[in-house]
């Protein structure tokens, strides 16, 4: 048995997972933006009772992530997480971005993407994606590999969106939910989140806007990534990318787009647990991996 956590900005889910099946799991706020100098303590609380049973301990975290520490990068922190759950859990630990360990999991769980090249894009609180090219998840050293939401994108307004990572105009700063929810509160005058701007978006049109310009982001960034990849596939997860709206408006934009720059835009298959799933696949073939170099 292993088990694999899912560290997010807002929640923190864990799972103990046997033959690739789910037993047990839990899911807890995140304390990310809170305390998160206490968060190897806090996932090793988490997941203590089913150590004894367990072979390893697999994890996929949001922000920057390298086997020597996570660059938390909407906190501006740096924590050593991998090392410290070693040192607590006295069990290997396999650590990868979230949106990696999600585009593994539909490599793995989706036989329409097994022989594929293609990104997977989640569009949630962040922009995060994940690169499968040549049966290969696409990785890095410093772990900022396929961080897609700092890529920058025209916009068709004046106004210049800043971006927690340092440049201006990042899909990130546009098209997350986050960004939506800022702007949108923005043009209103009052604060409203993510889901409601999306409530009002058929009745106003300055929230419409809003939204519609996240799309042209989304959109662009896909075919920024054609251009560089040749891939034929895009899965548009998240909260955002996977709501109907949200999904047919950079359809749409594809569609309209010239023939060198047509994908196939998708919805994952594997749901809330493609995270932990993701990254447990993926150690899986790490072992598979290592079996064969001894």
């Amino acid at each position: 048995m292993d088990i694999s956590i899912d560290v997010g900005g807002t929640k923190i889910a864990c799972a103990l997972i046997e033959e690739n099946q789910i037993l047990k799991s839990k899911k807890v706020d995140s304390i990310i933006h809170q305390n998160l100098e206490s968060l190897p303590n806090y996932l090793f609380d988490l997941i203590k009772d089913w150590l004894p049973k367990s072979s390893s301990v697999n994890v996929a975290c949001t922000g920057q992530v390298s086997q020597d520490s996570v660059s938390f990068l909407s906190a501006g922190k740096k924590l050593p997480l991998k090392p410290r759950l070693e040192e607590l859990t006295n069990l290997p630990v396999t650590i990868i971005n979230d949106a990696a360990a999600a585009a593994w999991a539909e490599y793995e769980l989706n036989q329409n993407l097994r022989k594929q090249d293609f990104i997977y894009i989640t569009v949630s609180t962040g922009v995060g994606a994940g690169i499968v090219c040549n049966g290969n998840l696409i990785t890095c050293q410093d772990g900022f590999c396929a961080h897609l939401g700092h890529t920058t994108v025209p916009v068709k307004s004046t106004n210049v969106y800043p971006c927690h990572c340092g440049r201006n105009n990042c899909v990130e700063a546009i098209a997350s939910g986050t960004a939506i929810a800022k702007h949108a509160s923005l043009v209103l005058g009052e604060i409203i989140d993510c889901k409601t701007a999306f409530d009002y978006s058929s009745q106003l049109r300055a929230v419409n806007e809003v939204i519609n310009q996240a799309a042209d982001a989304v959109s662009e960034l896909i075919f920024n990534m054609k251009a560089t990849l040749g891939n034929q596939h895009v899965v548009l997860g998240g909260s955002v990318g996977n709501s109907e709206l949200f999904f047919e408006m950079v359809n749409e934009r594809i569609k309209r787009a010239s023939s060198l720059y047509q994908v196939t835009l998708i919805k994952p298959v594997t749901g809330a647990n493609a995270d932990m799933l993701g990254v447990h696949y993926y150690a899986q073939k790490l072992k598979g991996v290592e079996l064969c170099k001894s």
